[in-house]
C-alpha cells in the first residue's frame, strides 16, 4: 500500500511540475505576443497623423520605437526591452511586422540595425 502511495506522490508530482512550467512559458509569450501588438497598434495611431510616412508601394518604412515614444506613442515595452517595426506596402495592403527584443526573447529575424 506504502508503494502506491509513493508512486501516485511522484507522478502527481511530476504533473503538477509540467503544469507549472509548461504555464509559465505560456504566460511569457502572450506577454511578448502583447508588446509586439502594443507596438502595431500604436505605429497605427502614429502614421495616422503623418500618413505621408507610409511607404510607397512596394517599399518598406522602419520605425523605431524610441522614435514612437518620443512623438508620445509610448507601446508600453517591458523593462529593458527595445524594439522596431517594419511597414511594408504590399498590393494587397500595408503589412505591419513588430520586431522586439528583451533580455529573455527576441522576435524571430530581429536584427539590430538593418537596413530598412
Amino acid at each position: 500500500m506504502k508503494k502506491i502511495a509513493i508512486v501516485w506522490t511522484i507522478v502527481l508530482i511530476t504533473i503538477l511540475s509540467g503544469l507549472t512550467f509548461f504555464g509559465f512559458r505560456i504566460k511569457k509569450e502572450t506577454i511578448n505576443e502583447l508588446m509586439e501588438d502594443e507596438i502595431v497598434k500604436q505605429t497605427e495611431k502614429y502614421l495616422g497623423l503623418y500618413t505621408n510616412l507610409y511607404p510607397k508601394l512596394n517599399n518598406s518604412t522602419k520605425i523605431e520605437v524610441s522614435k514612437l515614444i518620443e512623438e508620445g506613442y509610448d507601446p508600453k515595452l517591458e523593462t529593458d526591452c527595445d524594439g522596431y517595426i517594419i511597414i511594408k506596402n504590399t498590393e494587397m495592403g500595408f503589412r505591419y511586422y513588430p520586431y522586439i527584443t528583451c533580455p529573455e526573447y527576441t522576435t524571430d529575424g530581429y536584427a539590430e540595425n538593418s537596413g530598412e
